[in-house]
């Protein structure tokens, strides 16, 4: 008997731990053969973001040999997509549990979690042949020393490096952009953290194709075109009214019927 994931959404614990898994799997073709650069998809509570982007992040990762986690899933059956398989370094960041009162008690939170994320890669990027002040600059921001214009544009800087490092494009894995934005309205420091999240996203999104493959974002909302995303004009965005990527997200009615036979 299969479990039931209750509140899970590792992707690799819920095949390995022998749980049910509605396949969504077609989910990475669909990104794959999607024209642009990037791609957001705001849908509401409980509908898989964080599973979706955890899928993704362990088929593509460069740094994990994950092919098994796939077999017998629909993307195996598709040669092209298989292709891409363990072949990006991956930037991955969930902003889901940023809900502070304040703006700087949010920076510090994100500040840790940009750190975090250059120590995943801290072998990779200090075995580059790269000169001293950008060694210093990547130890200053995983001691969380850095300057905040460094955090800005840490994840540019993170694409450049791992890019470097295996000559590969690097794919970004964005989840639940809009909680820190939405916690920001309500506690009020909503023109703080946009401002942040303007040159954040602005500095890895934006004009930075020779170090991005794709970039996927998932939130709630979508915070308006004019506020964070209104310098990109390589995004996407689609909704729950829009036909690409309808059923790869929640259950459809076969699904469901499926469960509970």
């Amino acid at each position: 008997m299969k479990k039931l994931p209750i509140g899970k959404s590792d992707f690799k614990s819920i095949i390995q731990d022998n749980f049910y898994y509605i396949d969504k799997t077609n989910f990475i073709s669909e990104v794959i053969d999607n024209s642009a650069d990037v791609i957001l998809l705001p849908r509401p509570r409980r509908f898989g973001k964080t599973l979706n982007l955890s899928m993704t992040k362990y088929f593509f990762d460069v740094e994990e040999d994950n092919e098994t986690l796939f077999k017998g899933l629909n993307i195996s059956k598709n040669q092209e997509a298989m292709k891409h398989c363990g072949k990006y370094p991956i930037i991955y960041i969930t902003f889901k549990d940023v809900k502070e009162s304040s703006f700087e008690h949010s920076y510090e939170k994100i500040k840790r979690l940009i750190s975090n994320e250059f120590k995943r890669h801290s072998k990779a990027i200090m075995d580059l042949d790269i000169d001293e002040i950008d060694k210093k600059r990547v130890q200053k921001i995983i001691n969380e020393e850095a300057s905040r214009v460094d955090y800005h544009n840490g994840f540019k800087f993170l694409s450049t490096l791992l890019t470097l490092a295996y000559k590969k494009k690097c794919i970004i894995l964005i989840d639940e952009y809009d909680t820190p934005i939405q916690t920001g309205f309500l506690q009020g420091y909503y023109d703080e953290i946009i401002g942040f999240f303007k040159t954040f996203m602005g500095a890895v999104l934006k004009d930075n194709d020779v170090n991005v493959y794709k970039a996927v974002l998932t939130g709630i909302l979508r915070v308006s075109k004019e506020s964070i995303f209104s310098d990109l004009n390589n995004i996407e965005v689609y909704t729950l009214l829009n036909s690409q990527f309808s059923d790869k997200f929640g259950f459809t009615t076969n699904e469901v019927k499926k469960l509970l036979a």
